[in-house]
């Protein structure tokens, strides 16, 4: 107990040392939340998407001509079914439309909305677990030939005023359809089913002009147990099978890890030419959190030393009545171990409330305070997505480096200090 309130009292006789200190730690651990937070977001497993670490998906296809000019585009669906059907350990798949585009909404008034969109096979409400207010989700029949759609809760409420409107008809891109089920509003973070119209794709029926691109997807559910690895290593030796085909015309396919896991489609992955090298992001992501985490244990370094000069002559007497090096090294540690810890739950806090806050300028979502529109009519981000124990552990971890790096060895050079070479400058 005595120990403790020697700590109190020299933090509380250099308090705005000690608060410099609590604020320097509270910005970096901020900030370096706010980037694990970020991240996290994109490979945490929240409904609808409750299997993400079972999903993949094939978004496109990258081939190289004669000319070593590249083209990257979606896929044919028949070449989907070539490089990705039947794959051991693959438990279902779903067709989507490759890229996500608004459509057009006739309101009631005569106002036309764009309004995000998916379109999507009926497998697609198997992978993902939505949960339907109204109605049902459309089956194959139906995604084959029916005019059928899906509706958010926002977008149901917007058009008729309530959410049981499943066999009502809504206009879309000049096409009336007829509602056939009423979802949940999906977190805008979660890209793979956050929507406001989910409508029937079917790829058969569409004229794929070209042999290998196309406007189609793939998502695919693994068995449970199952590893990416291992569906890769098929899908590579396919991608060597089209390789032999593409070589007769002079043509080079690159392979580029598809299909992506979730984690590596949040490090780009999804729709990029080059495909997601997640090795180098990560690096990346390390030099950054070493950077954000090494400026202020220099600066929170520089004042520990600072406290520690008014603090000679008391060290000096310490080691006279036979304190050892070890004991005193201890005692500045625990200082700086609660100034980093205060300080690092200050700066969680202060992510967390600063990514919900922040949440629709980063993902243009509407109106901090609420839905005043249609279009602002969005999902608000889930905090159970950011407050978990693996976040509070990390900020533990970041503090506590924080506090070795910028405490010990300032701890260790005053802890060298003869007693009577400290009390002769203390006068």
């Amino acid at each position: 107990m005595d120990y403790f309130k020697q700590i109190y009292y020299e933090m509380k006789h250099q308090r705005m040392m000690t608060w410099v200190s609590i604020g320097g730690t509270a910005l970096a651990i901020f900030l370096v939340m706010a980037f694990i937070m970020a991240d996290r977001i994109n490979t945490v497993e929240v409904a609808p998407e409750s299997n993400r670490a079972r999903i993949l998906q094939a978004t496109g296809l990258h081939i190289i001509e004669e000319k070593n000019e590249g083209s990257t585009w979606g896929l044919n669906y028949k070449l989907l079914d070539r490089l990705y059907g039947n794959l051991d350990g693959i438990e279902m798949v779903c067709y989507q439309y490759a890229f996500d585009e608004p459509s057009d909404v006739n309101v009631k008034n005569g106002e036309i909305l764009s309004m995000p969109s998916k379109k999507v096979d009926a497998n697609y409400w198997n992978i993902y677990d939505f949960s339907f207010i109204d109605g049902r989700p459309f089956d194959e029949a139906e995604a084959a030939s029916s005019k059928v759609v899906v509706l958010s809760r926002s977008l149901a409420r917007a058009l008729f005023g309530e959410e049981k409107v499943a066999g009502r008809e809504i206009e879309v891109n000049a096409y009336s359809y007829r509602v056939i089920g009423v979802v949940e509003d999906v977190n805008p973070l979660l890209r793979s089913t956050n929507s406001k119209l989910y409508i029937p794709y079917n790829p058969a029926g569409k004229n794929e002009r070209d042999e290998y691109f196309g406007s189609s997807m793939m998502t695919l559910l693994m068995k449970p147990g199952v590893s990416a690895e291992s569906v890769k290593a098929q899908v590579e030796k396919r991608y060597e099978m089209l390789q032999s085909d593409l070589s007769k015309d002079n043509k080079r396919v690159v392979y580029h890890g598809q299909p992506y896991t979730t984690e590596e489609v949040g490090e780009g992955g999804y729709g990029s030419n080059n495909g997601p090298d997640i090795e180098q992001s990560r690096l990346l992501d390390y030099i950054v959190y070493g950077i954000i985490i090494l400026l202020p244990a220099i600066n929170l370094s520089s004042m520990t030393r600072s406290r520690l000069r008014h603090r000679v002559s008391e060290i000096g007497v310490r080691r006279a009545f036979g304190a050892k090096r070890s004991a005193i090294i201890r005692q500045i540690l625990g200082e700086n171990l609660i100034i980093t810890m205060v300080g690092g739950l200050i700066g969680m806090v202060v992510s967390i409330i600063f990514m919900y806050l922040m949440f629709d300028v980063f993902f243009n979502s509407g109106s901090i305070f609420g839905a005043s529109s249609l279009e602002e009519a969005q999902a608000r981000p889930d905090m159970g997505m950011l407050m978990t124990w693996q976040n509070f552990t990390v900020a533990f971890i970041i503090c506590f480096i924080l506090n070795l790096l910028s405490a010990f060895v300032p701890a260790w050079k005053a802890s060298k200090v003869e007693p009577a070479v400290a009390i002769s400058r203390a006068h």
